[in-house]
């Protein structure tokens, strides 16, 4: 029996420290602590499939949390199965200590329902809890745009400058090149504001 640690997080610019010392106080060996910097949105990455392919039956995989193994319940359920169905091996989420397939070893069989339940109910309410900020955040979008608040980049308006630079490019004094330059537009929202303001004049 030997036991895995597996450590992620999904930026470059995210610590890992706080997973690894976990590993460290639990008295993982270092050879067996796998860390990788990925996204969680699918399982190829480098770092995880080789520690799959080390697992025996009878190994240990701990993970700090359970969004180490995925970003969705169907993902991190399908893994789940996998890992202790077919690769015969036991999950530690030193998080959640429900979720210790190594408490229900000695229940007569029932251990992979148990924890399967268990796992169930705690993908939906980490999804449901995803869902919900998503909802906050579309609320909060529509809210605002109610209250007059513009989303997106600001539309460049048509200014005494424009004006000028625009008589300025008429009169073949200045190329559209140096009209852009001096307006501070690019080449199609430069012809746009022309348009706008030649079926204006």
């Amino acid at each position: 029996m030997r036991r895995f640690f597996y450590a992620r997080v999904s930026s470059k610019d995210q610590t890992l420290e706080r997973q690894i010392s976990a590993a460290k106080e639990i008295g993982i060996s270092e050879e067996y602590i796998f860390i990788e910097k990925a996204s969680g949105k699918d399982f190829k990455r480098p770092e995880y499939q080789l520690m799959k392919r080390m697992f025996r039956a009878g190994d240990i995989l701990y993970i700090k949390s359970l969004d180490r193994l995925g970003r969705n319940k169907q993902m991190i359920l399908d893994e789940w199965q996998d890992l202790i169905k077919v690769k015969k091996i036991e999950i530690v989420v030193l998080e959640m200590p429900l979720l210790n397939t190594l408490k229900y070893k000695d229940l007569n069989g029932i251990e992979s329902l148990i924890s399967d339940l268990i796992l169930q109910l705690l993908s939906y309410m980490a999804e449901d809890e995803r869902k919900r900020i998503k909802e906050r955040q579309e609320e909060g979008i529509r809210v605002a745009m109610q209250n007059g608040v513009k989303f997106g980049r600001k539309k460049i308006e048509i200014n005494e400058e424009f004006k000028s630079v625009y008589s300025e490019w008429k009169q073949n004094k200045i190329t559209a090149v140096e009209a852009m330059k001096i307006v501070g537009m690019k080449n199609n929202t430069f012809y746009r504001r022309v348009k706008e303001y030649e079926s204006n004049l």
